[in-house]
């Protein structure tokens, strides 16, 4: 008879949600650091796809440093950036058949992995022009789950956060609050951007006059990420984006979230409508649960559209 006892499981080396959010602000204050030293008067920029997609060298310095920071940090995690694409995580056990390391590593390789999603300046138009409204966003996941966010705004003074507590300005927690109804309701949103006018012309001309003649105000910021803050915050009631990326919305995503408020995500033509939310190109959030009906009915819309499209 084996008397022997069973062993007792490995304990995880997936750090916590608060801790995966200290590396990520930790991360965030270097690039916004950076920022402040800037003489944002004479600043070069390049164009990515069009006029409307422009990046600056601060873009890919904040991001290698941002990455750097990451890696010393946590070096075994994946990182997901808007201007480096993705990096793999370095250094993880088992990554080759054959690997001494595969056996002693067979354990972490069966943990979910750490994506951290880096918008090194959300919002380059705005930085590039002088104006302040732009930011450093790291969404944090594990495995397709968001657990952390930061979206640093480092002319504004402002940091939003959240891990597995309620979501923060500058640590102080954010007061849960409903959405306004429409008729008093504060919206942002750059939803009809040129992707969506170019595409579908008549769709955007018709949505533009409803969305105007439904909402108290509309204001697009020229930044997801604090948009996405902004509702979090309660500043705004609700925004709307139709063609995203994973590094503009996750830490936006889990804020929200934190605060209170609600998200619907949809598809578009690119991804299956089963993934994680933060991978989808269009949503809708809304300061509380609340939802403002015209913005959802016209994301359907434009899925009808995107769906007869393909």
């Amino acid at each position: 008879m084996n008397t022997s006892a069973p062993s007792a499981p490995a304990a995880s080396t997936v750090p916590t949600p608060t801790e995966l959010l200290e590396i990520a602000v930790g991360a965030a204050a270097l690039a916004a650091d950076h920022i402040r030293s800037l003489d944002r008067d004479s600043l070069a920029r390049e164009y990515k796809t069009s006029s409307k997609d422009i990046v600056t060298e601060h873009d890919r310095a904040c991001e290698e440093m941002i990455v750097a920071e990451l890696r010393r940090r946590l070096p075994t995690c994946r990182i997901v950036g808007e201007e480096g694409g993705e990096r793999p995580a370095e250094g993880a056990p088992g990554e080759q058949p054959g690997d001494p390391a595969t056996a002693a590593g067979s354990q972490a390789a069966e943990e979910p992995v750490v994506s951290f999603f880096v918008d090194p300046i959300d919002g380059t138009s705005n930085f590039a022009a002088g104006l302040p409204l732009f930011c450093v966003s790291i969404g944090v996941a594990v495995g397709d789950e968001l657990v952390a966010g930061v979206i640093d705004a480092p002319v504004l003074g402002t940091v939003f956060t959240a891990a597995d507590g309620p979501a923060m300005i500058n640590g102080v927690p954010i007061t849960p609050r409903p959405t306004k109804p429409a008729k008093d309701a504060m919206v942002l949103s750059g939803f009809l951007g040129p992707r969506v006018s170019g595409q579908f012309p008549e769709y955007a001309a018709r949505a533009g006059i409803e969305i105007n003649a439904e909402y108290s105000a509309v204001r697009s910021l020229g930044t997801a990420a604090l948009e996405l803050a902004y509702v979090a915050a309660g500043w705004a009631d609700a925004t709307s984006f139709a063609t995203l990326n994973a590094w503009d919305v996750a830490a936006g995503f889990h804020i929200v979230k934190q605060a209170g408020g609600s998200l619907r995500t949809w598809p578009g033509s690119v991804v299956a409508e089963d993934a994680p939310a933060h991978l989808q190109p269009a949503c809708v959030a809304c300061a509380g649960p609340e939802r403002l009906e015209l913005l959802d009915r016209l994301q359907d819309e434009l899925q009808q559209l995107r769906d007869a499209q393909q």
